[in-house]
């Protein structure tokens, strides 16, 4: 049973510890699994990197059902799954001891099922403590990690949210929705959305035989520019103005995940790529991937080691450090 579920594993979420040297990652039977990277990277091994399988250094039952999102801060190590997003401190993982400091439970009301957490994003204003977490009942719940308590509730969405990001100044939130809409909302008090744009009605971006809905978000470090995709093309906007202004054109692809990283774009989805793309939409680098869709990209921003990360429809965790091509992959299975 155990090498069926192997193949049938997804990984939907990949995070660092703040010192660089972790990988958590979680996937869709409920576990989490950390990866010791410092291992990985000394110099009498790197000859050995293509033969050696990674395996997790340790691996925990978090949740029941699959874990859709993560997050990271100095202390925690955040998963968000069906219903419920749990709290564990990193000082316990990395002794591989998993307890979990606080359960929130998501507000279930009548619905017959419990919402899942889609996405989850830290105010950059670490030391506040405030996180905002993407469910499947259309709602953006903000949180006091630090006092364990539910701040407000952001709603408009007519439909499941897919992803949200916050602002370098944390003043504004945006968020991606199954309702084709990209909401932007002032982080800061419950309210209204303070824009709402719908790609699927631009012609740059529409392509009705994928339908509309947004499956990824990103802000750029000046919070002038989103980009975003799914349904729709992979599309760079105006923020301020809502006009779009560039397309990152792959007629047959729609895209799961996107980040900005220095002057590129980097995306994935329905494919077995990861894509770099410059700001101009030329499409520069394909990186192979073990999945053949990608669901989940994550930066160390560690200054001691660079690494990209992509997790997706494999047991399989591909990290490349110098990002134009494959290193290896970390195993999330047992050896």
């Amino acid at each position: 049973m155990e090498h069926l579920k192997k193949y049938y594993t997804t990984v939907y979420a990949v995070v660092y510890s703040s010192c660089g040297c972790y990988l958590a990652a979680a996937n869709s039977y409920g576990y989490i699994a950390i990866f010791k990277l410092s291992n990985l990277f000394e110099s009498d091994v790197n000859t050995q990197l293509e033969v050696s399988p990674k395996y997790p250094v340790f691996k925990f039952s978090a949740h029941v059902g699959p874990i859709y999102s993560l997050m990271s801060t100095k202390q925690f190590l955040i998963s968000g799954g069906v219903g419920e997003l749990k709290l564990w401190k990193w000082s316990d993982v990395k002794k591989k001891e998993a307890k979990s400091l606080w359960t929130f439970f998501v507000p279930q009301g009548e619905s017959l099922t419990k919402p899942e957490i889609n996405s989850l994003v830290m105010s950059k204003k670490e030391n506040e403590g405030i996180l905002f977490a993407g469910c499947g009942d259309n709602k953006i719940y903000c949180l006091n990690i630090e006092k364990q308590s539910l701040l407000f509730v952001l709603e408009g969405h007519t439909d499941y949210i897919h992803c949200i990001d916050l602002g370098k100044n944390s003043q504004e939130c945006v968020s991606g929705s199954e309702d084709g809409t990209v909401r932007v909302w002032d982080s800061r008090k419950s309210g209204n959305a303070v824009h709402v744009l719908e790609p699927h009605k631009h012609q740059i971006a529409s392509r009705p035989e994928f339908g509309k809905w947004i499956g990824c978000v990103a802000l750029d470090s000046s919070d002038e520019w989103l980009v975003c995709g799914g349904a729709p093309n992979l599309c760079v906007w105006h923020l301020r103005s809502l006009a779009p202004s560039t397309q990152f054109l792959k007629p047959q692809v729609t895209t799961n995940v996107v980040c900005f990283y220095d002057d590129m774009i980097i995306s994935g989805g329905s494919e077995s790529f990861i894509n770099h793309w410059s700001l101009d939409g030329k499409l520069q680098i394909e990186v192979p991937s073990s999945s053949s869709s990608v669901f989940c990209l994550g930066i160390n921003s560690s200054s001691s080691q660079r690494i990209l990360a992509a997790g997706g429809s494999s047991y399989k965790i591909d990290l490349c450090t110098d990002f134009r091509y494959k290193n290896f992959s970390l195993f999330f299975c047992d050896t």
